[in-house]
């Protein structure tokens, strides 16, 4: 069986791979997906014991991750959603794009080139140029 892993952030270029992956998914049909959500964890580890005393900050990225699952399946994977496991962690980007592909043991990452912002990037780096440099996973970057 196939596993692919399929690292979203909701942005459009992040669909685009999300399209690809697809692609792939209706051409073997025993293969299996894990469309994964990670929020970047860029608050200081002394603020996370707090977070839960922050319901609007968790509100909104519970409500980003649900409609990013939500579109995805409409609109991506509506002929294979039984294949489909959405899953949101919370940690660095890049290495839990890594660890987790490496987990499922999959056999491609897809993901877009860049995402959603310029603050971002600034804050995290590219987060697909330290996929591609740590990956044990073949990674398919969309452009």
């Amino acid at each position: 069986m196939r596993t692919f892993v399929y690292a979203t952030d909701g942005s459009e270029i992040a669909k685009k791979a999300g399209k690809l992956a697809a692609e792939w998914m209706s051409k073997w049909s025993d293969a299996k997906l894990l469309m994964l959500y990670v929020i970047p964890e860029i608050l200081p580890d002394a603020v996370y014991p707090y977070w839960s005393m922050m319901p609007g900050e968790a509100a909104r990225d519970n409500a980003h991750a649900d409609d990013i699952e939500r579109e995805a399946r409409e609109e991506l994977f509506a002929d294979c959603n039984d294949r489909v496991q959405f899953t949101v962690i919370i940690g660095d980007p890049a290495w839990t794009i890594c660890d987790t592909a490496e987990k499922q043991e999959a056999d491609v990452i897809f993901m877009g080139n860049r995402g959603r912002g310029a603050v971002d990037r600034f804050l995290l780096g590219s987060v697909s140029y330290r996929v591609l440099h740590r990956s044990t996973v073949p990674v398919l970057v969309v452009k």
